[in-house]
């Protein structure tokens, strides 16, 4: 009997690393083995080989990245090679080819009551001869006003702080010899109740209307 138990066990010697649990054979307990040292030598030189197999495989180099400050700096002239220049003096006035120009958010309702009141005789004027900017607070008022070159400026509701200092309220002044006027409301916000601010603004744009011919 003890022969036979050696068999069995030298029949699964080398091949019990194979199995997984459920397909493994069972084995009964008094078949125990024993590994030999002459099992040992035999799996040395499989292994020596593989191993130094793996060492011998040429590594194909990478070339360096650099990392940190360097690496960042680098991209960013990168992306800034690569963007289209832009001229350092980016600030463009509109171009103006009318007599007056009437400066402040003039929304669609609000152009509406401009029209009418500016086609009313004696003021009678076209389309053509007045047109609507916004404030642009990259200007002074005076940079703003000589820049545009038109002949009168009307300047309607909110306006830039540093401009409402320079733009007396309900009254016609000059700026580099420009006829000025500054209405602190807008004239479609006007109620029927506030005549007398409606007259006051069409009395302004008769008289600096005339003075401008």
């Amino acid at each position: 009997m003890a022969s036979d138990r050696m068999d069995l066990a030298e029949l699964y010697k080398f091949d019990e690393i194979y199995w997984i649990p459920a397909d493994r054979p069972n084995i009964s307990s008094e078949a125990t083995f024993t590994p030999t040292e002459t099992s040992v030598p035999a799996l040395e030189a499989p292994i020596a080989a593989i191993v130094e197999e793996k060492i011998n495989i040429p590594v194909q180099e990478k070339p360096s990245i650099p990392s940190g400050p360097g690496l960042q700096a680098s991209l960013v002239e990168e992306v800034k090679s690569m963007e289209p220049s832009v001229p350092q003096d980016s600030k463009v006035l509109p171009i103006v080819n009318c007599r007056l120009v009437v400066v402040g958010k003039i929304n669609p309702t609000e152009k509406e009551r401009l029209q009418l009141v500016f086609s009313a005789a004696p003021v009678s004027l076209q389309p053509t001869d007045w047109q609507v900017l916004e404030p642009m607070d990259s200007f002074s008022l005076t940079e703003y006003v000589e820049g545009t070159q038109a002949q009168i400026y009307v300047f309607l509701g909110d306006q830039i702080p540093s401009w409402k200092e320079q733009l007396p309220e309900g009254k016609i002044s000059q700026i580099s010899n420009k006829a000025i006027y500054y209405f602190p409301r807008y004239i479609s916000s006007l109620k029927d109740s506030e005549k007398p601010l409606k007259l006051a603004f069409w009395n302004s744009m008769k008289e600096i209307i005339s003075n401008g011919k």
